[in-house]
């Protein structure tokens, strides 16, 4: 017995769950055409982007929302006296988060599109457009200590001053980025062009590797083999402290859970398994969405 929604053929309760939302379930009132992408490519802590996240999802857990849910609890804002706390009262209108924007002068930034929209998600997409990298960076790590200073509040009775609820979004962004640049980011791909497949590998933005190789394979494959060659480069630079970025999830999923195919795809993956297991024990590969996979797109 064959599982079609498998490539190996094998049966997952990750596609068997897949199947069930996107061909059973009626999951359209789900679909937000946003512009998502403009979150994901944010390139602050995760932990940032997965509050943005919530926010423009409308699963934010404000009082308001809370008790649109059932829970019993108040409605007021935390911070101020306003009966309404919702996600855009605290970001935007909570006398204390207006004063920490125009402390941090960004207000007048942010103030006109309050002007257009009334609500958290729409405001936060139209920055996302407006703004430029550095400060929409800035003011999307501000909301996460804002949201940080209520829950201080609430939880523990302190009151976060503006000049703490910066510092703390400054310190985050700041150390988040050093870390970043103290490791290594690899990052392969591959392209088709028609009688050859190539692969490209780019090491921290300032080295790069082409390889090509006959004849054209299927795409995973390509990943595989792209992976696995950039494995084997990064021991020939002796370096052991690296995080490979891969835009096909099979790659990512099997190099971090999956054992076992038989295919030339599981071949190939369980050797660079074996390899980062003898020479690259501090290596991770982790998975991005092709969008956000600058490489790819410059290739």
């Amino acid at each position: 017995m064959i599982w079609k929604a498998e490539k190996n053929g094998c049966y997952s309760v990750r596609s068997a769950y897949r199947t069930c939302i996107e061909d059973i379930i009626n999951n359209e009132h789900l679909r937000k055409p946003r512009y998502w992408s403009g979150i994901w490519r944010l390139k602050v802590p995760p932990k940032v982007k997965n509050l943005v996240w919530r926010i423009c999802r409308d699963c934010f857990p404000t009082r308001v929302k809370l008790r649109s849910r059932g829970v019993n609890c108040p409605s007021g804002c935390v911070r101020c006296e306003d009966p309404h706390e919702d996600s855009y009262h605290i970001l935007f209108h909570c006398p204390s988060a207006v004063v920490t924007w125009q402390t941090a002068n960004l207000w007048h930034l942010i103030s006109p599109s309050l002007n257009q929209f009334d609500n958290a998600p729409d405001n936060i997409f139209n920055l996302l457009q407006k703004l430029s990298a550095a400060q929409i960076e800035i003011s999307v790590t501000i909301m996460w200590s804002i949201w940080k200073a209520r829950n201080l509040k609430l939880w523990q009775q302190v009151t976060d001053s503006n000049f703490t609820i910066l510092e703390r979004a400054r310190h985050l962004l700041e150390g988040w980025r050093n870390a970043s640049r103290k490791q290594v980011h690899l990052n392969p791909t591959t392209s088709d062009s028609g009688s050859s497949s190539a692969s490209q590998y780019q090491c921290q933005s300032q080295m790069e590797k082409i390889m090509c190789y006959t004849p054209s394979c299927s795409v995973d494959l390509g990943e595989a083999l792209a992976l696995n060659h950039a494995i084997q480069w990064i021991h020939e630079l002796q370096l052991s402290n690296v995080d490979f970025e891969v835009d096909s999830k099979r790659v990512a999923d099997y190099f971090n859970k999956g054992r076992g195919d038989v295919t030339e795809f599981g071949s190939i993956m369980d050797n660079s398994l074996n390899f980062c297991n003898d020479y690259l024990t501090n290596s991770h590969v982790e998975f991005i969405r092709r969008q956000e996979n600058e490489v790819a797109h410059t290739f």
